[in-house]
Formats: C-alpha cells, structure tokens, sequence
C-alpha cells in the first residue's frame, strides 16, 4: 500500500465530475490533482496531457452512464416505486433529457433530495475506496480514513 498525500477536497472532487468532458488526473508521487476540460484550449489541454502522461499519474475512471442508471434505480427502489416519489422519479426518467427529469422531479420532494444527496456522496466515496484500492493507495487524510471507516 502505498501512502500519498493530497488535497483531498480536489481529490474527491475528481470523483464528483458534472461534466462529461472532463478528465482528472493524481500523481501518486506528489499527489497533485488535475483536469481537463472543454474549457481548456488546445495548447492548455496538450500540455496537461503531455505532463499525465507520466508513468506516476492516474486518471480518475469516470462513472458510466450504465452506472449512474443503477444508482438511481436503486434510489428510487429504496423510495418505493410505487409511492408519489418513485413514481414521480420514474415518470422524470421518460422526459427528453432522463437525468434532467429525474432531478427535476426530486426538486419537489426536499426530503427525498437530501436523501438523494446522501445516495450520491455514498456512490461517489465506494468509487474513491475501489479507486485507491485498486491500485493499492491509502490517502494520508483524516476525510479519508472517516470513509474508510464508515465502509467497514
């Protein structure tokens, strides 16, 4: 195992990632964080990918869409399918844009939405745990070791 610091808010922002032209990046030598996005300018984009390319740098594995279906699957599971709110989630999901629907949905029901945040940032740490466990990192915070210990 293989200890690193970093500045674990960038960190686990990296895992966090709206947008789906983005692309983060973590030294395990220094424990820098990085990203590109559309943003970015060819030059500005050429010159992060040129420096990740290193052989101490990972990137951070973005959640497929399969993935973030699942996760709200198994919300809505959880709220009750059959219930005003998974009912109203469900019928989101069959709008145009599904995921616009479905968080457009959830703005009618608060309590559900800080259900579904706490959902979120559950997912969005056990993709951090298998990350650093995959390729035998610990991270030297005390932000992480809470997550590793509330997976236990």
């Amino acid at each position: 195992m293989k200890i690193i610091s970093v500045r674990f808010e960038d960190f686990e922002s990296a895992f966090i990632v709206g947008s789906p032209d983005s692309r983060y990046f973590v030294s395990t030598e220094t424990g820098e964080v990085t990203h590109t996005s559309h943003f970015d300018d060819e030059t500005v984009r050429r010159r992060i990918l040129d420096k990740v390319s290193a052989p101490s740098w990972l990137e951070v594995p973005r959640p497929t869409e399969a993935d973030a279906h699942a996760e709200i699957d198994a919300f809505i599971a959880a709220e009750g399918r059959d219930g005003e709110i998974g009912q109203a989630l469900t019928a989101g999901l069959n709008e145009k844009k599904p995921f616009v629907g479905f968080n457009k949905a959830l703005g009618k029901f608060p309590d559900a939405r800080r259900r579904w945040s706490d959902a979120r940032m559950a997912a969005i740490h056990r993709r951090l745990l298998a990350f650093t466990t995959e390729h035998g990192l610990h991270i030297d915070d005390p932000a992480y070791a809470a997550i590793v210990a509330t997976s236990r």
